[in-house]
């Protein structure tokens, strides 16, 4: 006959077995299901950082961004064949602070003393665009179609996109606050290899491209001390 201490004895080490089964998944299934890293976008100089580089078959090499694009447009040739190699590739949420579309106003400010709480409701736009760190208007043909940079459904089909948001936003006296929108980006580094065309061929290392995927953007707020700063800067 099992004592009645037995059976509790036993059925409190498959409780504890549980939980600390329980325990142990709980951080892998926050870490599945959490967001990318945030990015400020106004300060944001990821793709500026990287300084590309072009080496052509005869040894000639050249650092200049220009010189860079213009051995990369060769891709857009029939005789010249281009490949791509991802070195790094992150995918990242850049977020912007945007004016309010219906007041035309930028932060709402509460730094009155002796002022109450604001409560409103807040909506903007704000576009996002494919960059490049070899000049301002990036190719996507060439980028998609020639090295398969971001050529997947997962990205954007267009250089620029338009997204709206709006959201409630709360001021306590003391602070002041803005809508932000935020848009997944994907940010590469890749080398690209050219066969034919000029010197019969190059190697471009230290590409950067920096994509928007094709998400919907998110909408928050950003709100700080009257004396803080918001992203922007304001």
């Amino acid at each position: 006959m099992i004592s009645t201490s037995t059976s509790a004895s036993r059925m409190a080490l498959t409780l504890g077995a549980v939980a600390a089964a329980l325990a142990l998944a709980a951080p892998a299934a926050s870490a599945a299901q959490g967001s990318l890293p945030d990015v400020n976008g106004h300060t944001d100089k990821w793709v500026e950082e990287g300084s590309p580089s072009v080496t052509y078959d005869n040894g000639y090499q050249v650092n200049s961004a220009e010189e860079v694009k213009r051995a990369l447009e060769q891709c857009n040739e029939s005789n010249v064949s281009c490949s791509s190699t991802t070195l790094e590739s992150k995918q990242v949420t850049k977020w912007f602070d945007v004016d309010n579309a219906g007041m035309g106003i930028g932060p709402i400010q509460n730094c009155s003393p002796g002022a109450a709480e604001i409560n409103q409701t807040l909506s903007g736009t704000r576009t996002f665009s494919w960059g490049w760190n070899v000049g301002a208007s990036v190719d996507i043909t060439l980028v998609k179609d020639k090295l398969g940079v971001g050529a997947s459904a997962q990205y954007s089909e267009t250089n620029t996109e338009s997204k709206s948001g709006d959201i409630r936003i709360t001021i306590k006296p003391g602070q002041k606050g803005m809508l932000q929108l935020g848009h997944d980006m994907e940010q590469r580094v890749s080398d690209v290899t050219i066969q034919g065309g000029e010197f019969g061929g190059a190697k471009i290392s230290g590409l950067r491209t920096e994509i928007p995927l094709n998400t919907s953007a998110r909408a928050d707020t950003d709100v700080v001390a009257c004396g803080a700063t918001l992203k922007n800067g304001r």
